[in-house]
């Protein structure tokens, strides 16, 4: 098997494009990098590619990950410049190298980690954290609401405790900002959304003006990055 994973960035604007159009974009920047990528067989042959879980629609990332088959081996350094030379600023491979493994990225993928930067008029610390300690240890039992195959509405019930391994407030130096480190289990049987996260704390009464999220890392289940 001759397999790169990459370690990639999507920021600024590219934020708000959709996790399918990521896979495009990927894979053109293949083709005009002119990699030697393999391809299925068949009547409609596609790139070899895999990615990880798809990036919640306006949020940052610094650890996004994807896997390209190759029909050759290349040098790493070489697949790097050719790859960023043809990618936006906003999304860079920011490391890469060969893996052996048959493992898709998503199996194993066990969190992901992210820093939360709020803003505020006023916010009690201590508050927050006993909140924070709740949803770590007992648990805030929320609802989420999906579509079913027959398009109606099926609510399911989880709980925080379950979908969260690591919570912490950090104060910064503007008395009206703060970060949330953030470790969430993410799996194929699911995960807690950072909407819905954020979502709980308006629900508790915390009154953040603004926002905003950046995606540091997946962990596999050694909270280990995946490269």
């Amino acid at each position: 098997m001759c397999k790169i994973i990459s370690k990639y960035t999507k920021t600024g604007n590219l934020k708000y494009i959709s996790h399918l159009d990521v896979l495009r974009f990927i894979q053109r920047a293949v083709k005009r990098a002119n990699i030697p990528a393999k391809y299925s067989e068949g009547f409609n042959p596609h790139m070899k590619t895999s990615f990880g879980f798809p990036l919640s629609l306006g949020n940052e990332s610094i650890g996004e990950y994807f896997d390209l088959e190759l029909n050759e081996k290349i040098d790493i350094d070489a697949f790097m410049k050719k790859m960023n030379e043809v990618l936006p600023k906003e999304m860079q491979i920011t490391a890469a190298g060969y893996t052996n493994t048959d493992e898709s990225i998503m199996s194993r993928c066990h969190f992901v980690q992210y820093l939360i930067n709020i803003e505020f008029d006023s916010l009690d610390y201590n508050i927050l954290n006993e909140y924070l300690n709740e949803m770590l240890e007992t648990g805030i039992v929320y609802e989420r609401v999906k579509k079913n195959k027959k398009n109606k509405n099926v609510t399911k019930e989880l709980n925080t405790k379950d979908l969260i391994k690591y919570l912490n407030i950090r104060k910064n130096d503007d008395d009206n900002n703060a970060t949330i480190e953030a470790v969430f289990l993410t799996t194929e049987t699911g995960s807690i959304k950072t909407d819905e996260f954020m979502k709980l704390l308006g629900n508790k009464g915390f009154e953040i003006t603004y926002y905003t999220i950046m995606k540091v890392d997946s962990l596999d289940k050694n909270m280990k990055t995946i490269l």
